[in-house]
């Protein structure tokens, strides 16, 4: 890659790391006046989506050397998350971009149904991901 590719690359990097940093500081401050569940994950799946995916592809196409170091940790992150074989409610939205409310609807489906564990009455839901992932397969669902 020549440099002036190079040097393009680097720049919008440096833009979407701006804009990034500008909404998740936004999103900070709305998260402090309000209780909204559903709100905090919808901002948190739009980050990941507008910023995070294509700044981990960008940072891709640099050498090794001139990788940034920044979003080197979000990509850690994201594999982290991704990684997993049992994940919760917030992780699923991070992973494949349905919101709770989303999740939910599927799960009380009487066909066809979100795999989904809870083990008491109320308790706290997690998903395995090997089942979701045959679940999205069967049911042509987009990821």
């Amino acid at each position: 890659m020549d440099n002036t590719s190079i040097e393009t690359i680097k720049e919008v990097i440096e833009h979407i790391l701006k804009f990034r940093n500008k909404e998740i500081w936004d999103n900070e401050n709305i998260r402090t006046w309000t209780y909204d569940w559903e709100e905090k994950d919808r901002l948190n799946k739009l980050t990941m989506e507008r910023y995070d995916k294509p700044l981990v592809k960008l940072n891709n196409l640099l050498e090794e050397k001139e990788k940034y170091q920044e979003i080197l940790e979000i990509e850690k992150e994201m594999t982290k998350i991704q990684a997993k074989k049992i994940i919760s409610v917030k992780e699923f939205t991070e992973i494949y971009g349905y919101s709770s409310d989303w999740q939910k609807n599927r799960r009380g489906r009487i066909h066809d149904h979100l795999p989904y564990v809870q083990t008491t009455r109320g308790g706290k839901i997690t998903y395995n991901v090997r089942d979701v992932e045959i679940w999205f397969e069967n049911n042509n669902t987009s990821r």
